[in-house]
């Protein structure tokens, strides 16, 4: 009796470690869309930087060039 009680204490561990495993695939693609959906966000962010650094620049030589032509 005790050599199936241990069987079936085995297989019930080896089910459960299979629940946990699934839930951790699970865990790991939800992280991995999270990621991606960060890195698309973080390349629209440093777009928007850039188009700004632009702006800021180009006000920024204007005023200079009306400063040297007064």
């Amino acid at each position: 009796m005790s050599g199936i009680g241990d069987a079936l204490q085995a297989l019930r561990t080896v089910l459960l470690m299979q629940e946990d495993i699934k839930q951790l695939k699970d865990a790991a693609k939800s992280q991995s869309e999270s990621l991606a959906r960060l890195a698309e966000a973080h390349g629209a962010l440093r777009d928007r930087v850039s188009r700004l650094e632009g702006v800021i620049e180009g006000a920024a030589m204007a005023s200079r060039q009306r400063r040297l032509e007064e």
